[in-house]
C-alpha cells in the first residue's frame, strides 16, 4: 500500500512539474499582468512553436502589449510568428519593433509591402565561413565580427566607406561577396525601412583597414 502511495506522489509530482503545468502557469501570470485573453493564447501559439520563451518577454514589450488594442497586438504577434527570426538576439525589442511599425503603417495608411528576402542559405555559408555573427532589428541588420582571433585595436578612422544607390531587395548575401574583393569587412550595417521590409538603399562598411576602404571607394 505505502508502495502505491509512493508511486502516485511520484506522478504527481511529474503531472506538476511538466510543461502543461508550466504553460498554465505562464498562461495566469499574463492574465495576470492584464493582457487579454486571446492575445494570451496567441503568445502561447509562439511558445509552442518554439519562436519565443516566456523569460524572452521583457516588461517594456508586455507593457507595449497590453496597452495596444487587440485586433492590432493578433496582428503583430501573427507577424511575429511569420517573421524570420534566426538571427534576432532581441526578440522583446524586435516585437516592440513590429508594434511601432504597426502604428505608422495604421497612421499613414500604407499598405502591407511582401518583401523576397535574403538567401538564408548564402547567409549561413557566409556565417559559416567568416565565424562572424548576423544580427537583425527592425532599423538595421548588422554583419560583424570583430573577425575570430582578433588582437588588434579596433579599425580607426578612415576604415568605414559609405556605399549609396543600393538596390531595394538586395541584402548582405549579395553585398558581402562584392565588397570582401576589397579587403577583409569589420562589420556592415544595412539600413532597414520597417515600414516596407525593404532596405533603405544605403549601408556603412567598416574594413579592418584603411587600404581596403581606399580599395572599396577607388572600385
Amino acid at each position: 500500500m505505502a508502495e502505491g502511495n509512493e508511486v502516485n506522489d511520484q506522478e504527481m509530482a511529474e503531472e506538476k512539474n511538466g510543461e502543461p503545468m508550466e504553460t498554465n502557469s505562464k498562461s495566469k501570470e499574463l492574465s495576470d499582468y492584464g493582457l487579454a485573453e486571446n492575445v494570451v493564447l496567441k503568445l502561447e501559439e509562439l511558445f509552442t512553436a518554439g519562436k519565443l520563451t516566456f523569460s524572452e518577454l521583457d516588461e517594456r514589450a508586455l507593457e507595449a502589449l497590453k496597452e495596444f488594442p487587440v485586433d492590432g497586438a493578433l496582428t503583430v504577434l501573427k507577424e511575429f510568428m511569420d517573421s524570420s527570426l534566426e538571427h534576432v538576439s532581441n526578440k522583446s525589442a524586435y516585437l516592440c519593433g513590429i508594434m511601432k511599425t504597426y502604428r505608422q503603417k495604421t497612421k499613414m495608411g500604407t499598405p502591407a509591402v511582401t518583401t523576397k528576402g535574403p538567401d538564408e542559405e548564402k547567409i549561413k555559408a557566409i556565417l559559416d565561413r567568416t565565424g562572424y555573427t548576423l544580427d537583425v532589428t527592425t532599423g538595421q541588420r548588422k554583419y560583424g565580427g570583430p573577425p575570430p582571433n582578433w588582437d588588434k585595436a579596433p579599425p580607426g578612422s578612415g576604415c568605414e566607406v559609405f556605399v549609396g544607390k543600393i538596390p531595394k531587395n538586395i541584402f548582405e548575401d549579395e553585398l558581402i561577396p562584392v565588397f570582401e574583393k576589397c579587403g577583409q569587412i569589420w562589420d556592415l550595417r544595412l539600413m532597414m525601412d520597417p515600414l516596407t521590409g525593404q532596405n533603405r538603399g544605403y549601408a556603412f562598411i567598416t574594413y579592418c583597414s584603411r587600404e581596403s576602404a581606399q580599395q572599396a571607394v577607388k572600385q
